[in-house]
């Protein structure tokens, strides 16, 4: 869960989009119309046309391109049903060619960023799609990390990846986890079907939700919590029974880390990964060029074969 995994939900909803309804819905108002839209615990922060068929991804460094784009209406909204809560959501709307339906889309990890990925998917399906930072990036939280200010200046942590200084994360914030439980993806549906009526004048005639990772887990809680907000879910690799998961991650940490040996280094996991495939290779189905298994199961590798003798090093790099 910690690290984002792609899906494969383009194919589902490239299907999706393509039992279209016949005709294209009018666009019932300029989409700039729709920054003074008035909904309930919500700010439209923009609303803006895209024609030039690229996007460029906020804060990306280097810059992140979406290209291949058609015509959208772009909506960014903050959601705040409670105090202490402060959920970002972003609606894309097709400008010509809406199939008249609505996709709701998941992110991974902690989310904390809008998935612009999984909103151009949606987008050039057809769709008028929409995607939430789940109201963690409030909390300093992103896909890979949300930490606790009592990690700071952590050197294994920050050779990670995570910042030297985080945040407090979600930790005191019940809100803020709730949001990211089950009702920031819930009120992004309603929020964002809202807004899709707003602008083509009549409400989404089919809707469904695609997502992985986090995104399954939000697939999941809208089919148990909120079953009348799709007519369809689709829910990859869902990230479920958080205890467990998240005190896997750890038991693993604490393994590899317990003494300066344990973590396996760079030059010890390509002398690894020869080894295997030099007992296993082309005995799995796969080819004996190929520099992979094909059925790792079907490997019985015995580690002592690396066992070091004499004055043997392992190496490092």
């Amino acid at each position: 869960m910690m690290r984002h995994r792609s899906c494969l939900v383009s194919a589902a909803m490239g299907l999706l989009g393509w039992v279209a309804i016949a005709g294209t819905p009018a666009m019932a108002t300029p989409c700039t119309n729709l920054q003074m839209l008035q909904l309930q615990h919500t700010t439209i922060n923009s609303a803006a046309d895209n024609n030039t068929g690229i996007f460029v991804v906020p804060g990306s460094s280097p810059p992140t391109t979406i290209t291949g784009l058609p015509p959208f209406c772009r909506v960014t909204a903050t959601l705040t049903p409670s105090s202490d809560s402060s959920i970002r959501i972003e609606a894309w709307l097709p400008k010509t060619a809406w199939n008249g339906r609505f996709l709701g889309t998941g992110g991974g990890g902690f989310q904390g960023v809008i998935t612009y990925s999984e909103l151009a998917s949606g987008l050039k399906a057809g769709f008028a799609s929409a995607n939430s930072d789940l109201g963690t990036g409030s909390s300093g939280c992103n896909p890979l990390f949300c930490g606790s200010n009592g990690n700071m200046g952590n050197p294994l942590a920050i050779a990670f990846g995570d910042p030297a200084a985080p945040s407090t994360g979600l930790f005191g914030h019940p809100e803020r986890i709730k949001d990211f439980g089950h009702r920031a993806i819930h009120l992004m549906t309603v929020r964002g079907k809202e807004i899709a009526k707003a602008f083509y004048g009549q409400n989404a005639q089919r809707a469904y939700f695609a997502g992985c990772s986090t995104g399954g887990q939000n697939a999941l809680m809208e089919a148990q919590r909120f079953p009348d907000d799709y007519d369809g879910i689709l829910a990859g690799a869902p990230a479920f029974n958080r205890t467990h998961l998240h005190m896997a991650g750890l038991a693993g940490w604490q393994a590899t880390h317990a003494t300066p040996g344990s973590f396996i280094q760079p030059g010890q996991m390509t002398l690894i990964n020869q080894a295997v495939l030099k007992q296993c290779v082309g005995q799995d189905g796969g080819a004996p060029t190929d520099q992979f298994l094909t059925d790792p199961r079907d490997c019985r590798f015995d580690p002592k074969v690396l066992l070091c003798t004499g004055g043997q090093v392992p190496p490092l790099a």
